[in-house]
């Protein structure tokens, strides 16, 4: 394949990581002469200094601005460095991408995007509609806009339960003061509504996968996760082989289409109900491990796109196992101060 230049958002490698620099990652592995734009939201973002992947970031505006003056900075970078493909890897992001689809497409910068309706068919609070049309158990979910709202909705499913942002974040409340608290932190970050969700006990598993937009389902991997952070994000994880997640999978792509990168989050209680917890519609950070294991799914995202291949192998190699770990990066304040001033990365 051609030297291709890739737009990759997501490079906040820090406690809540996105997926950018394991997309980059696997993107390099594949096609190391594979040039990569990081998209950044802040100068601190840790990718904008990761000068083996990234090879120029740029600052964005956050997702929360117009998308008139989001899309002229995006189509800025685009031009001015010739990019060929974005892989956007934020939920919040994604509104502005499906909205100008056409826009890309008239530029030929190829971009993998599920439908508004696919998007919004996998959001929080649709989850047990989308739920029931799969046949899967959900744990009852109520979004919430008041404390009144709140507090019917607690009655409903009971403590311990999960507070959810309809982007982001999910924490357990023990509590109506928990529960209070938690709603007005995140409320204020993510806005409303917040999601009430009944608290099912049990191990937790993820699927990463990637779709077609034709109900093809282009690869998947499974994952038992060993360690959290307190945000229940991966922290450490192992692939293991799960029929009935995989099938689940497939029934997920039959009934929505779906098109990109996705991850589906379970939790199986100790009688071995399988609860589908969320649907995440882009690539998780623990992308990489997929691309470690035999499937390397942004690899095959260039590749449909490129040519519209659809046939891949699906084997991958259980018990390979991730561990994230903190780092240290000494770089020159004048890198900070570049980025900051002119809002990118030299």
């Amino acid at each position: 394949m051609k030297a291709t230049t890739v737009a990759v958002s997501g490079i906040n490698s820090v406690d809540n990581p996105g997926a950018g620099i394991g997309i980059i990652r696997s993107l390099k592995e594949a096609y190391p002469r594979c040039r990569c734009i990081g998209l950044a939201y802040d100068a601190m973002d840790p990718g904008l200094y990761l000068d083996q992947y990234v090879d120029k970031g740029f600052l964005l505006p956050y997702p929360s601005v117009s998308s008139e003056r989001y899309l002229e900075r995006l189509l800025y970078i685009c031009e001015e460095h010739d990019i060929d493909v974005v892989i956007p890897a934020f939920d919040s992001e994604l509104p502005h991408y499906i909205k100008n689809r056409e826009e890309f497409k008239s530029r030929n910068i190829g971009l993998l995007l599920p439908s508004w309706e696919q998007y919004t068919k996998c959001n929080k609070s649709n989850l047990p509609k989308l739920g029931e049309r799969l046949e899967i158990k959900v744990p009852r979910t109520h979004p919430v806009s008041t404390i009144e709202e709140l507090n019917a909705s607690l009655d409903d499913v009971g403590f311990p339960a999960m507070i959810k942002g309809c982007f982001y974040e999910a924490y357990r409340a023990e509590s109506y003061g928990d529960a209070h608290s938690l709603f007005n932190k995140v409320s204020q970050k993510w806005g409303l509504p917040v999601l009430v969700q009944q608290f099912v006990s049990g191990d937790d598993y993820n699927l990463i996968g990637l779709g077609s937009g034709t109900g093809r389902l282009l690869g998947a991997v499974a994952a038992k996760k060993l360690l959290l952070t307190q945000m229940g994000k991966i922290w450490t994880a192992v692939t293991i082989d799960n029929p009935a997640m995989l099938e689940i999978c497939r029934s997920f792509m039959e009934a929505t289409k779906f098109s990109g990168g996705f991850e589906l989050e379970f939790r199986i209680t100790k009688s071995e109900e399988i609860y589908l917890l969320e649907i995440n519609p882009r690539f998780p950070a623990w992308v990489y491990l997929a691309a470690a294991a035999g499937v390397n799914l942004p690899q095959r995202y260039l590749e449909h796109l490129r040519d519209g291949s659809e046939e891949f192998p699906n084997e991958y190699q259980v018990g390979k196992l991730l561990i994230r770990y903190t780092g240290e990066m000494i770089k020159d304040i004048s890198d900070f101060e570049g980025i900051v001033v002119k809002g990118e990365k030299q």
